[in-house]
Order: C-alpha cells, then structure tokens, then sequence
C-alpha cells in the first residue's frame, strides 16, 4: 500500500473588505510532480520558478483552477476568523493545525503532510508544535515536513486553492464550481480552548 501524502500552504487574507482570515488547506495528491508542474504551468505564459497565486494576472487564475479542477483531488481548507489583531497569525496558524492534522489522519488516511517552508525557526515551531498534538494524542502516525515552494509543483494545488478562495470571498471571481468540491471547516478565533 503506498503512502497517502498531502500538500498543503497557508494563505492570510486581510485585504479588500472581508473579516481578516487565517486559512490553511491541504490536497491529497499521488501524481506524480512532473506532471502536476507541467499542467499548472500551462495557466502562465511567464518564465516562473513557482505558481503563486498573488503574482498571478486575473487571465492565469482563470486558467489554473479549471486546471486543478480537472484534477478531482480531495482539498481540506481551514478558514479561521476574525484574524483582528486579538490572535496571532502564528497563534491561528496552530489552531489550524490542530483541526487539519487530525482530519488529514483520522477521516483521509494520510501519513505524511508536506508543507511549504517559511523560515526555519518557525518550522522549527511547528514541528515542537506537531509533537504536541503527538503526545497529547492529536494525532498517532502522521509525519509532518516542510519543502520550498519551488521545490514540489504539489505544493502549487493548495496555495491556488487558497487563492481561489480569499477572491471569491472578496467578490473578485466565481470559482463557485470549484469550491464547492473543498472540505471547508472553520474556526472562531475568538471561541479558543
């Protein structure tokens, strides 16, 4: 039996009259990254080292998401509300990974999260973090590592995902068709145990 990864990325939105979020999501992919990267990078035109969604032109998200979509991959999104200034986003960052961890093993299967990598001190964080939720029994099995963004196309699939959602939510784009396939969950912020 080979081993169920998931791919996941951060996304914080703050900007254009909606409640400041925190969201996390991760795919569950098994293709193979060559792949993944030549059909995401079909969406640009551009010579780029990575599909981001924030430096991308409105006619490229139009074509990355029918891209994914036609993919038919399982996506988990975290959406925690209101990042106001009451919690870090680092804070909010954890209590996301305190519900998506669990979700990923216990209802998907997965063995392994691949995250993108920000600095090393807080991978660093995040994987003191993890071991927590290991030995408070968050979670049992489930290894979690960090690889640049650049590195892994996979990593591409939640950022864009991610994306897709803070502009529908800002009234930017209709990817409804698309979105309504993504395990949504959210988290109130102001409601932390």
């Amino acid at each position: 039996m080979s081993e169920l990864i998931a791919w996941g990325d951060e996304s914080v939105q703050t900007q254009g009259g909606v409640i400041p979020t925190y969201y996390m999501g991760a795919c569950i992919c098994g293709l193979e990254e060559r792949d993944i990267r030549r059909q995401l990078l079909s969406a640009t035109k551009r010579k780029v080292s990575k599909l981001h969604w924030r430096d991308m032109t409105l006619s490229e998200k139009r074509r990355s998401i029918p891209v994914i979509e036609a993919l038919s991959l399982p996506h988990i999104a975290i959406a925690a509300t209101p990042l106001d200034g009451t919690v870090t986003s680092e804070r909010a960052r954890r209590k996301c990974l305190e519900l998506l961890l669990p979700t990923l093993e216990k209802e998907y299967g997965i063995s392994r999260l691949v995250l993108e990598s920000r600095e090393t001190s807080q991978d660093d964080r995040d994987l003191m973090f993890v071991r927590g939720l290991r030995s408070r029994r968050f979670i049992s099995r489930l290894r979690v590592d960090f690889a640049p963004g650049f590195s892994d196309a996979r990593l591409w699939i939640a950022d864009q995902a991610l994306g897709a959602i803070g502009d529908a939510q800002r009234g930017r784009q209709d990817f409804s068709s698309f979105l309504k396939t993504l395990d949504m969950r959210e988290l109130d912020l102001h409601h932390l145990a």
